[in-house]
């Protein structure tokens, strides 16, 4: 692949491509919320339908200025892995469209809402909070972006055993780590930040009080929570093949070898 056959930005696109997906896999496709005249969506096979525990939650699309994820997960889901017969998946596609379209950190209102996950006086968050209240998931993804990056970098947090230099492992034949050793004001190894306590201080110290998804995820519905980052500034096609190759890196540890092959299909 060297370069997309359409805009990075063009969620219209997207969303017809996620329509086109969930139509041929069997997948559930549900507007959330609108916001203006764009659709927020979220997409779940069967068994997360049925309120099946567990399983997987992966979103993208939160800042709009980083496009490599949304087209990432949708090239995944279209893939049919094996997670999706296995467990149950709820995916968001792009949580923040204005901004995708516009190539803009911020959604339209000006609001970063990776800083505004606790706040349900935005619609898109208050539909959210509603979407997956009571749900309890072994693993939440979030796929982002960073323009100052120079490599891949991932923070984990965790009540587990430590998996996260595995899945960057698996990724360094499209990008290699960032080197750095602070990153946003954080103790980065071997592009890798490892947390399992303390996580309310990060959001009091270092964002000001404002929830990220990956936080409250972890806090309220998750058993660990993964924000993935590619740099920006790299090849696209490259930033998207990095972004499925952690996906595929997650879903193969919370599947697990021992169950390939043996569950029926539920999407």
């Amino acid at each position: 692949m060297s370069t997309l056959p359409h805009s990075g930005h063009d969620y219209p696109h997207l969303l017809g491509r996620w329509k086109e997906v969930c139509h041929t896999s069997g997948l559930r496709c549900e507007t959330i919320c609108e916001i203006g005249e764009l659709p927020v969506v979220k997409v779940e096979n069967a068994a997360a339908a049925a309120g099946d525990p567990g399983g997987l939650y992966v979103s993208a699309g939160v800042h709009g200025d980083e496009c490599a994820p949304v087209w990432a997960l949708l090239d995944w889901v279209a893939s049919a892995p094996l997670i999706l017969r296995e467990k149950p998946v709820v995916l968001f596609p792009c949580l923040n469209p204005a901004g995708l379209i516009e190539n803009t950190r911020h959604d339209g209102l000006g609001i970063d809402l990776n800083r505004s996950f606790a706040d349900t006086s935005h619609p898109v968050i208050a539909a959210w909070q509603q979407t997956v209240a009571g749900r309890r998931f072994e693993a939440s993804v979030h796929l982002h972006e960073d323009y100052d990056a120079t490599g891949i970098y991932l923070y984990e947090l965790t009540r587990t055993k430590s998996r996260g230099d595995q899945l960057l492992f698996a990724c360094e034949p499209h990008l290699t780590r960032d080197p750095a050793s602070i990153i946003d004001g954080s103790d980065f190894e071997s592009g890798l930040f490892v947390r399992t306590t303390g996580i309310e201080q990060i959001v009091e110290e270092q964002l000001g009080g404002g929830y990220p998804e990956a936080i409250l995820l972890f806090l309220k519905h998750a058993e660990v929570s993964y924000t993935f980052e590619t740099p920006s500034e790299a090849d696209l096609p490259r930033r998207i093949a990095t972004h499925r190759a952690f996906l595929e890196a997650v879903a193969e540890g919370l599947v697990g070898p021992f169950q390939r092959g043996l569950g029926s299909l539920r999407v």
